[in-house]
């Protein structure tokens, strides 16, 4: 409950698998613990994360918006994010639905029959196996990506294949300062953010800043609560990143795919014959030679 004060325990980070530790219990919530790689006992089926996504975040205005990233270029897509845009999406072309939690999977072939396929596993990893011309990772699943291995599995997974479009949302560190708080409202009920103890990567590629999390999302019939580490990152950081690991494409920054939303998007399109390389800033640059 916000406005109470608790005990924030100790966390640390795993080089290849991500935060452990257990969350800080927030009274009158279910006590969450969180694993390896994930958050894992919020995402065990307890909770239904569809009501406060649907409440709360509009997954169709998503989905309408990646399409519109997607500029009719897309023959299928890879998607990791919410189950109900996914099933959005998977209206207009084929959608393979992935999800590092074994409840969120099961849930999404119960509810969203039109998704093509549905696999559970961590999308960094899964992505070597599945030949789809686009990408699309959103709703900031990389606020739980924090190792330098994270992002070369990503990238070596997205150039396993020929890929036309990469869209990948990421928390954005510039909109986000310590004791920021987001308050959502709406028909259903209320939620609310708060941003504190902001920390700065060390040796990490791409650098990145963690902060602590308190989540609460109240509506009719759910309340949850919980604090947890997210990733928040920077514009030119990310965009200097991808420059660099893949050269084949263009790279540019795009905004949030949520309304309201301290995040930003990072959209890989691969270059055609001819086109211009672009200098440090974005704009168009000469050829070499």
């Amino acid at each position: 409950m916000v406005g109470v004060t608790e005990p924030v325990q100790e966390y640390e980070r795993d080089e290849t698998s991500g935060w452990t530790g257990s969350a800080t219990q927030l009274p009158g919530y279910p006590v969450p613990k969180f694993g390896a790689a994930m958050s894992s006992e919020i995402y065990s089926g307890a909770i239904d994360w569809d009501k406060v996504y649907r409440a709360f975040h509009h997954p169709s205005r998503i989905a309408e918006c990646i399409l519109a990233e997607l500029n009719g270029g897309a023959d299928s897509v890879v998607f990791s994010g919410f189950a109900e845009t996914a099933s959005f999406l998977a209206d207009k072309l084929p959608v393979t639905f992935v999800d590092y939690s074994p409840s969120v999977t099961a849930r999404a072939r119960e509810r969203y029959p039109k998704l093509g396929e549905v696999l559970t596993g961590d999308v960094t990893q899964l992505l070597a196996l599945l030949p789809a011309t686009s990408v699309a990772i959103a709703c900031r699943i990389s606020a739980y990506w924090n190792s330098t291995e994270q992002f070369r599995r990503l990238a070596n997974s997205v150039l396993a294949f020929t890929r036309e479009r990469i869209l990948i949302d990421f928390f954005d560190r510039d909109l986000v300062e310590s004791g920021h708080s987001i308050a959502f409202n709406s028909v259903d009920g209320t939620g609310k953010w708060r941003f504190r103890d902001f920390k700065e990567s060390v040796g990490v590629t791409p650098p990145f800043s963690t902060a602590t999390l308190t989540v609460s999302y109240s509506l009719s019939d759910l309340n949850v609560g919980y604090e947890d580490h997210r990733s928040f990152f920077r514009r030119g950081v990310l965009q200097q990143w991808g420059r660099s690991m893949f050269p084949e494409y263009d790279v540019e920054i795009g905004e949030s795919l949520l309304d309201s939303d301290p995040s930003f998007l990072l959209k890989l399109v691969r270059k055609r014959a001819g086109s211009q390389p672009h200098a440090a800033d974005g704009t168009p640059g000469t050829p070499d030679g």
